[in-house]
């Protein structure tokens, strides 16, 4: 029965690494998560003192759910004039809008500051209006609520310094972990006319698991790995840690609920017939400090659209 064989292709390949996005997200089902942001400290010690709790000092971010559901389903005329072979490649290509869905989301929730007096993503300058307080310090680096990680290059063209810039972004709030840079092939081509730039670049483990993972290196440049994906939009660069998996993903809370899920027909002799697709799932920033974007322009700020 191809139902049967389609709800166990689905059952596998949520078992399935999704690729190298799973090297920046952890999960949970949770409504919100607590996290630090590295601001814990130790304080000099009193007789009979004891220094305040500082879980109040950690950050409590709400994570959304939503549902999303694929825009098919197997209908009666469709699986009457399809033979099993072109069924299995509707199942296939179902898999793969899935994996499209993951990748949009996370780019979409990366990329996306908060507005009005919501404050959301990386750090953004939306804090004060949000009645937040400032990034912690970090050693020497003092930050205010108008800190921001969403930053235009105040340039028409992709620069050198904008590599150093975006890195610095994420280093000076204490994240020392792997860098990657993911990138439009126009910032790609653009790139490759810079002085100072060279295609060569050496094999290794980080560039080795980049190429595993599906995703094209275009080089190792000033502490970042480069990632080219379309994925970004033109005129965009995004930067993220990946020690700390700075991004949480929300699954439902029954097990059953997780993952892509094939949904069975009202007809229990013909369960494929309108048989549908959906997941239900979403994504927030979590450690603010661990990733930064940078928009190519001599303008202002502008947040990516994204459709859903």
């Amino acid at each position: 029965m191809l139902y049967k064989e389609f709800q166990d292709g689905v059952q596998v390949y949520n078992e399935v690494e999704w690729g190298l996005m799973s090297q920046f997200v952890k999960t949970t089902t949770k409504e919100s998560v607590r996290v630090w942001q590295r601001n814990m400290e130790f304080v000099t010690a009193s007789e009979g003192y004891l220094e305040d709790w500082q879980k109040l000092r950690a950050m409590e971010i709400s994570i959304p759910l939503e549902e999303f559901e694929l825009g098919f389903a197997f209908t009666k005329k469709a699986i009457q004039e399809s033979n099993s072979a072109e069924l299995r490649e509707t199942q296939g290509e179902a898999l793969s809008a899935d994996q499209r869905l993951l990748a949009r989301r996370f780019f979409f929730r990366a990329m996306t500051p908060g507005t009005g007096a919501q404050s959301i993503g990386f750090w953004d300058a939306n804090m004060n209006a949000a009645a937040m307080r400032p990034p912690p310090n970090w050693k020497g680096n003092q930050f205010t609520v108008t800190h921001q990680h969403y930053d235009p290059s105040a340039a028409a063209g992709i620069a050198l310094s904008d590599f150093s810039a975006i890195k610095r972004e994420i280093r000076e709030h204490g994240y020392s972990g792997s860098l990657f840079l993911f990138m439009n092939l126009q910032e790609v081509e653009a790139c490759e006319n810079l002085a100072g730039w060279t295609t060569a670049m050496t094999s290794n483990k980080i560039v080795d698991m980049v190429a595993e993972k599906g995703f094209e290196v275009v080089k190792q440049f000033q502490g970042l790995t480069l990632i080219q994906d379309d994925w970004i939009p033109a005129g965009y660069l995004l930067s993220i840690e990946s020690r700390v998996k700075p991004i949480t993903m929300r699954e439902p809370l029954n097990a059953r609920a997780r993952g892509l899920k094939l949904w069975e027909g009202p007809y229990s002799n013909y369960p494929l017939s309108e048989a549908y697709y959906s997941h239900r799932f979403d994504m927030g920033v979590v450690h603010r400090g661990a990733g930064a974007v940078r928009q190519i322009t001599a303008g202002a700020w502008a947040t990516p659209t994204w459709t859903f």
